[in-house]
């Protein structure tokens, strides 16, 4: 191949065209200088499925020699969206495709090309990303829903909204399945309203969609990732269940060295992203106290602060951790690092990866790994099996349950704010501080009673020492 070819100007055209990923779809991008138009990126109707880069080479190429010898403008800098299509075609190829400014031969073209359901799917996250968490981006939208979808599509060999439904309500949790149902439908609105499909198959589909009680799902296929029913007890484990769970693990040498991070998250109710994250500068041992304060993100491998309940601003939620205690105690056993340093790492000293932990928490059949929860089912030690997010249901459903804690005083130690309003977080969270999560409620009481009464001993007595060295004087 040369460069040989000449613009009307006699120069040589300059750059390389590259197919690659960009904003959740393979686009053809063409070097700036090549039209009047500046830089042009089309759509190429590739999906990011397993061998794409195979495909979107092999039309790079083609691309690149069509630029080379002159057939992709109509020789006064306009750029051919005619011919591109065309060339789409050759390859198997459908695409949505918009030039401003361009004039499409008739018969090229379909004169209202619907838009693919990934293509769909595309442009609603360029539209979402900046509304966004950067991990939810990152996690949710481009990586678990972009699988749903692609799975679904490759399963049933159909775009069709019923079967992508039913397929995903089969083959994935609910949970998430009705989430994405709800973003398929608010993605085709948005299509709909820029003109680019004539209706919205989603419509209304994910109001068809249960999930209560998960039916037709295995026990240990559901999944609870949200704090809207932490007070329900039957996503928890009782605390005895508790205890076992971690005498499995600590008496079991092949996973010992899981002991420390499930016991602290059992203690005290943290997200697992949080234990990630803890650090020994969040370990105040003069004040008897530890902070919640960043959570780590695998997918991402960034730390990132805690929020409140709405998300609007910073939160670093105080744990009391009375001296002697079983999180103080848990802590002086392990060996103390910098104050940079994680609290709680991996076998190999590394950061602890939560989809590990989920594989020793769950069981992997391939690796022989039989799973915590899930040996300990087998032998009726545990009658169900439970994620390793219901540590935090555990903790909770303990505190209120079985020792009688205040819902408001727990929301401020767990940080899962739809009981405590934000106005009123503070108040609460120093009236938090001053109790002990290890004793019942009746047992802080009868304590705190008696600390009272020991304080006004105290007080009588000293007054009664200050008369009489009045009287002597």
């Amino acid at each position: 191949m040369t460069n040989s070819n000449k613009t009307p100007t006699g120069k040589a055209k300059k750059g390389q065209i590259t197919v690659r990923h960009d904003s959740g779809s393979v686009k053809a991008c063409f070097p700036r200088s090549y039209c009047n138009k500046g830089q042009i990126k089309l759509a190429t109707g590739i999906s990011l499925v397993d061998g794409w880069e195979s495909k979107a080479s092999q039309l790079q190429r083609r691309l690149q020699i069509e630029l080379e010898d002159g057939k992709l403008d109509d020789g006064d800098g306009v750029f051919d969206l005619g011919r591109y299509n065309n060339i789409l075609k050759e390859y198997g190829l459908k695409a949505r495709l918009k030039l401003a400014g361009t004039t499409v031969a008739p018969g090229d073209m379909p004169p209202k090309p619907e838009l693919s359901l990934m293509e769909v799917w595309s442009a609603y996250c360029d539209y979402r990303k900046h509304d966004l968490k950067e991990s939810t981006f990152e996690n949710v939208f481009m990586s678990c829903y972009v699988n749903f979808i692609e799975s679904a599509i490759k399963a049933t060999k159909s775009e069709d909204a019923l079967k992508i439904r039913n397929w995903l309500f089969e083959n994935r949790s609910l949970i998430n399945v009705k989430k994405l149902i709800g973003h398929l439908s608010k993605a085709h609105h948005l299509a709909l309203r820029q003109k680019l499909i004539s209706h919205n198959p989603y419509e209304e589909l994910e109001k068809e969609i249960t999930v209560k009680g998960a039916k037709g799902k295995k026990q240990n296929e559901v999944q609870t990732e949200s704090d809207d029913d932490v007070l329900d007890t039957t996503k928890a484990y009782t605390w005895n269940e508790a205890q076992t769970i971690l005498n499995y693990i600590k008496n079991t040498p092949q996973i010992s060295h899981w002991y420390s991070f499930t016991k602290f998250k059992f203690f005290t109710g943290c997200r697992t992203g949080e234990a990630i994250a803890f650090m020994w500068c969040d370990v105040l041992w003069n004040k008897e106290q530890i902070l919640l304060r960043r959570t780590y993100d695998n997918q991402t491998k960034r730390f990132y602060p805690t929020k409140t309940a709405k998300g609007d601003q910073d939160l670093i939620r105080i744990f009391p951790m009375p001296k002697d205690g079983e999180i103080w105690n848990l802590l002086k056993s392990i060996s103390q690092g910098e104050l940079s340093d994680i609290v709680f790492k991996s076998k190999r000293g590394k950061i602890i990866l939560d989809n590990v932990f989920c594989r020793a928490w769950k069981g992997n059949e391939v690796n022989k790994n039989k799973g915590i929860i899930t040996e300990l089912v087998k032998q009726n030690k545990l009658t169900k099996y439970l994620s390793p997010y219901n540590t935090r249901h555990t903790f909770i459903t303990h505190q209120i349950f079985d020792l009688g804690r205040d819902e408001k005083i727990v929301s401020a130690w767990c940080g899962h704010g739809e009981l405590v309003s934000q106005k009123h977080y503070q108040d609460i969270a120093d009236r938090a501080m001053q109790i002990n999560p290890e004793l019942s409620a009746n047992q802080q009481s009868l304590q705190q009673t008696e600390l009272d009464l020991l304080k006004e001993q105290l007080k009588k007595q000293q007054e009664l020492i200050e008369q009489l060295i009045k009287d002597k004087q």
